[in-house]
């Protein structure tokens, strides 16, 4: 009989082993790198705001970086979607099929999210290195625009490690006979 126990999605030894920081950095990175960047969004929104409005006086550069911040958010939040298996997925078959080929179509979830990674990367690179080329710049601020489209490659990065961390976990659930980790429920 299989474990029906949910595990937490740090329960794999390499993780365990590594100090309390880096623990608390595999947990949550995604999350504070979120939180630091909305915070910072929610900021020079309310400041232009209140600039366009009352002041009748905006600035350029408050609304092109908290636009380009929100590319970082959108893939950082990415990231934390993969990391906490948070992203749409069809649910019903799990009801009909063995916990173990349950297993199975979670590692050829990760597989081909893993190769999305790799075609959305390989289709970044050119991109920016145009911009580097070029020194294309952004209207207001007058700053290269790759330091804003690298959210792309930062967030897959990002999506990358979480991808074999949960390939990882996975294979070893599937080996073990256990219940695969299925994320958080959002709706019920």
């Amino acid at each position: 009989m299989m474990n029906n126990i949910p595990i937490n999605v740090t329960d794999n030894s390499i993780v365990e082993r590594t100090t309390p920081v880096l623990r608390l950095l595999n947990e949550n990175l995604e999350r504070y790198l979120l939180l630091s960047i909305y915070v910072y969004i929610i900021s020079i929104i309310g400041v232009e705001v209140f600039r366009r409005f009352l002041l009748d006086n905006a600035s350029l550069w408050g609304e092109e970086t908290a636009r380009f911040m929100f590319i970082y958010l959108t893939w950082i939040g990415a990231s934390w979607g993969v990391h906490k298996r948070l992203h749409i997925r069809i649910d019903i078959l799990h009801q009909y099929i063995s916990e173990r080929a349950t297993g199975f179509l979670y590692i050829l979830g990760d597989l081909v999210m893993l190769a999305f990674v790799v075609v959305a990367v390989q289709w970044t690179i050119p991109q920016l290195q145009t911009l580097l080329e070029f020194g294309a710049v952004t209207s207001a601020l007058r700053v290269n625009k790759i330091f804003f489209q690298m959210a792309i490659p930062i967030g897959m990065g990002l999506m990358t490690v979480r991808i074999l961390q949960a390939l990882y976990r996975d294979v070893q659930d599937v080996r073990a006979g256990r219940a695969v980790y299925k994320g958080e429920q959002l709706f019920a």
